[in-house]
């Protein structure tokens, strides 16, 4: 190996570790504005809990047991966003181009139940045709611009921009009641009262 060639190396290497350095940095941002937020709304039932740095790739059940919950009660915050949509923003929390979609991880998004639930919403004589409604997932830099979270750390509390949040209807049904989900980092999930 050559003397650029083993520069060259170890500039890489640098380049990684300070990446990684300000990734961490960003995922503590994070956590403190979660903290934040359910400090400020008095959710002192809210908690939150690091999670090993292989969580995202253990099976639902070693989750829910390392929570000490039932798989039901594991839940992520997707941000989606209606390309047809008539508004450019969120100023129209009936009508908005994104949501914050809460559902079970063992379930999925169900983008015409959805467009439903959004489009009957809407006072009827306000209501845009269906054509107008089209949910897609937010590209990831989308969602991270407007959550302030990286992937996997997404969470309803402490994000950047106020985004109206949809929760999935058997979420409201869970008992005992109360879920986790991303906690401002990956490594890090919180528990709220559902």
């Amino acid at each position: 190996m050559t003397i650029i060639e083993e520069v060259t190396a170890r500039l890489a290497a640098a380049q990684k570790r300070l990446d990684a350095l300000e990734r961490s940095l960003d995922d503590l941002e994070g956590v403190k504005r979660v903290k934040k937020h359910l400090q400020r709304e008095k959710l002192v039932s809210a908690a939150l809990k690091t999670a090993p740095s292989d969580y995202y790739a253990w099976t639902l059940a070693q989750r829910a047991k390392l929570l000490g919950c039932e798989v039901p009660h594991l839940c992520k915050s997707i941000i989606v966003e209606n390309v047809a949509c008539v508004n450019s923003g969120i100023e129209d929390p009936l009508n908005s181009r994104y949501y914050c979609v809460v559902l079970q991880y063992n379930s999925k998004l169900d983008a015409e139940q959805l467009r439903r639930f959004v489009r009957d919403s809407i006072p009827e004589a306000d209501r845009p045709s269906k054509k107008k409604f089209n949910f897609q997932h937010a590209p990831g830099e989308v969602s991270e611009e407007l959550t302030g979270f990286g992937h996997n750390g997404v969470s309803t509390f402490g994000m950047k921009t106020s985004i109206p949040v949809i929760v999935a209807g058997a979420i409201t049904e869970l008992r005992p009641s109360f879920l986790w989900l991303g906690g401002g980092a990956e490594s890090t999930t919180s528990e709220s009262p559902s």
